[in-house]
């Protein structure tokens, strides 16, 4: 009998790319966070970091030195849209949301998922060396066996060999850059890595939302947001 191969299917696909933000905007940017995370801070345990969401600042794109970047990162989500093999000239693409996070020496955002929207995004304005990447999960992998057999953990213990790893593991790192922006389906949980440095980890994330142009025909998805009625 000749050797079986796999065939593997329902992948997770994650766009990075580099923003190309000037120096000088990234550092004033970075500034105006700061300011923010100091004049109201979050009432949170000492491991959280500070989320602008939660203190009031959920709209960046309407604060006028944040367009320039919201201009790339515009650009950015319509090439992830593309690469999925979707043609976004059908397609309305609406900012929703938009907040910092500031991740001071030991904090980080615990697992949760952007339900509310279809695409989320992290774009690092200020990331040191070693201030901690974005770990992706899924509750339940098309490949466990058994419960807790694809885990970090049991990798760690040696149960799972390199390609049992790379094929199953329910949990994936990565180690972003400045001035990078990572982009993925809102629904996907996701959680940060502790920040070990003493320089503030600054990101900015957004939910963002897509509307068919025109739905005729179209049993799924939203049809263009002028065509509803508030009530």
């Amino acid at each position: 009998m000749t050797g079986g191969k796999f065939t593997d299917l329902f992948p997770l696909s994650v766009y990075r790319a580099g923003v190309g933000l000037e120096e000088s905007l990234r550092r004033r940017l970075t500034e105006i966070i700061l300011t923010d995370e100091q004049r109201k801070p979050t009432p949170v345990d000492e491991e959280t970091a500070w989320l602008g969401d939660a203190s009031g600042h959920e709209f960046l794109f309407e604060v006028p030195e944040f367009g320039p970047l919201f201009e790339k990162i515009a650009a950015s989500v319509k090439c992830y849209v593309a690469g999925l093999g979707i043609r976004p000239e059908r397609l309305n693409f609406y900012f929703q949301r938009s907040w910092a996070t500031v991740s001071r020496q030991g904090q980080r955002i615990f697992e949760h998922a952007h339900v509310q929207s279809h695409i989320s995004f992290a774009y690092y304005l200020q990331k040191p060396g070693d201030g901690g990447g974005i770990y992706f999960s899924i509750a339940e992998h098309p490949n466990e066996l058994a419960e807790g057999l694809f885990t970090l953990q049991k990798s760690e213990d040696g149960i799972l060999s390199p390609a049992g790893a790379l094929r199953g593991i329910n949990r994936c790192y990565l180690e972003p850059e400045q001035d990078e922006i990572i982009i993925f389906p809102s629904k996907t949980l996701h959680s940060t890595a502790p920040n070990m440095t003493t320089m503030p980890r600054v990101s900015i994330s957004a939910d963002v939302v897509l509307t068919l142009r025109d739905s005729g025909g179209h049993e799924t998805l939203m049809p263009p947001v002028e065509r509803w009625k508030r009530f």
